[in-house]
């Protein structure tokens, strides 16, 4: 029993311990101190990426704050070349889509907006993009265009309220009347960031154009007859 061992004996298995599993023990530590290092250096780079991601967002923003387009254009390809699909190089192009937008270039609004989608890696920036070319689209007077952006993706229920309203608006731009009432009803069912007040306004007013309509006069068949003497 190890009880009962001499110090000798106990000495020497202590040592036929160390031949067996100190090498084993040893790479193991090292491997341990290898791969702390490494995670640790890993960090320190991508501490060091993200303050110069969020300084050149930074230098972007105030660049479209003071209305200097071309260095804004330029900071937003640097952080884009750097740091596409990070949250940084997303919303520069998000801000530089309202930019596009406010300053009438529709076109280059939808191309940075389309840039979001395909790249990055964050579901609600995503889907936050796609509203908003989706309004661009409504803009330009493209609304098959708008509906089929909303179609391409499946939005989580955060989302639900302000896409059935883009729908419902996007609807009634196409004179789809019953599809753009379905589309505010099913806004309203789902809670949000627009008052509820807002889309039943909406659906008061497509009421009111439906009943417009159905009190419009027939067209006169007589109006429609061939004038004398045509055809003759």
């Amino acid at each position: 029993m190890d009880d009962f061992l001499t110090d000798q004996q106990q000495a020497a298995r202590v040592r036929g311990w160390v031949r067996e599993y100190a090498p084993s023990a040893i790479l193991a530590v090292a491997i341990g101190i290898g791969g702390y290092f490494g995670y640790t250096q890993w960090q320190v780079r991508q501490d060091r990426q993200a303050a110069e991601a969020s300084e050149l967002y930074e230098d972007f923003r105030a660049a479209i704050e003071s209305d200097d387009r071309d260095s804004a254009g330029t900071l937003l390809e640097s952080l884009v070349a750097e740091y596409e699909g990070s949250g940084y190089a997303d919303h520069a192009r998000l801000l530089m889509a309202k930019e596009y937008v406010d300053t009438t270039q529709p076109s280059r609004a939808e191309q940075e907006l389309q840039a979001v989608i395909e790249t990055t890696s964050n579901g609600d920036l995503r889907q936050l993009a796609r509203l908003r070319l989706a309004r661009v689209y409504l803009y330009m007077d493209r609304p098959e265009d708008g509906l089929e952006t909303l179609d391409t993706d499946v939005y989580s229920p955060a989302w639900r309220q302000l896409t059935e309203d883009m729908r419902g608006d996007l609807h009634q731009a196409l004179g789809q009347t019953e599809a753009a009432r379905a589309s505010y009803q099913a806004a309203l069912e789902h809670s949000g960031q627009i008052d509820a007040a807002w889309i039943r306004l909406k659906l008061d007013h497509l009421a009111a154009v439906g009943a417009d309509e159905a009190e419009a006069p027939a067209p006169d068949p007589a109006d429609e007859s061939t004038p004398a003497g045509e055809g003759q």
